[in-house]
């Protein structure tokens, strides 16, 4: 009996001291994290501001996801013909209408009239591709409100391409479109002559 109350003691002892160890290592790993926490957020490390640290972090992935889902998404790609077809040449510069829709995320491409109107203030980019058709020659330009942005010129044969691309800061209401200056044709099949724009961020 002696024996065994000895071993039952022993085995207590043991169980307290690993105990003890585990809690030990418990609480300094809580410290350490506290401590982290804590300077991160330019405390002392207590309980009671990790806690608050969390529900600030919690607050901010909160309001960022809101932000993401409030953000206005723009995007629009629209080649000029869903089919095989000419246009031009013209005795004056003709906007291009580009009439197959791919894309119109936000609805501010209006393919009745070849017109993109900017919905907000913002950075935006645009890129415009164009085959060139009877004449063989493509001088086509794109405008913001009018001005003369980007250009593509080709002088070849029929079927011969170029394209160009910019970014432009545009403020609600601004309208950009593709103008086909006299004297030049172009020609699209669906995917050949097309008109993109995209909002990379508002201002």
């Amino acid at each position: 009996m002696a024996a065994q109350g000895v071993g039952t003691q022993a085995k207590n002892t043991r169980n307290e001291s690993s105990q003890h160890f585990d809690d030990k290592v418990g609480n300094n790993w809580m410290k350490e994290l506290m401590e982290s926490l804590g300077e991160a957020a330019g405390t002392t490390g207590s309980q009671s501001d990790v806690y608050t640290v969390l529900r600030e972090l919690s607050a901010k992935v909160e309001n960022l996801e809101k932000a993401g889902n409030e953000r206005p998404k723009v995007a629009f790609s629209a080649s000029l013909f869903p089919s095989s077809q000419h246009r031009g040449p013209f005795n004056i510069g003709t906007t291009l209408i580009f009439t197959n829709v791919i894309t119109n995320i936000g609805q501010a491409y209006n393919s009745g009239t070849g017109v993109f109107a900017a919905p907000v203030r913002g950075v935006y980019y645009f890129t415009f591709t164009c085959n060139s058709g009877t004449t063989g020659k493509v001088n086509a330009a794109l405008l913001k409100n009018g001005q003369n942005m980007a250009v593509v010129i080709v002088k070849g044969n029929v079927d011969s391409m170029g394209s160009n691309s910019v970014i432009l800061q545009l403020n609600e209401g601004d309208h950009v479109n593709i103008v086909l200056w006299r004297g030049n044709s172009i020609y699209d099949n669906g995917y050949r002559s097309t008109f993109t724009g995209v909002l990379l961020f508002p201002m």
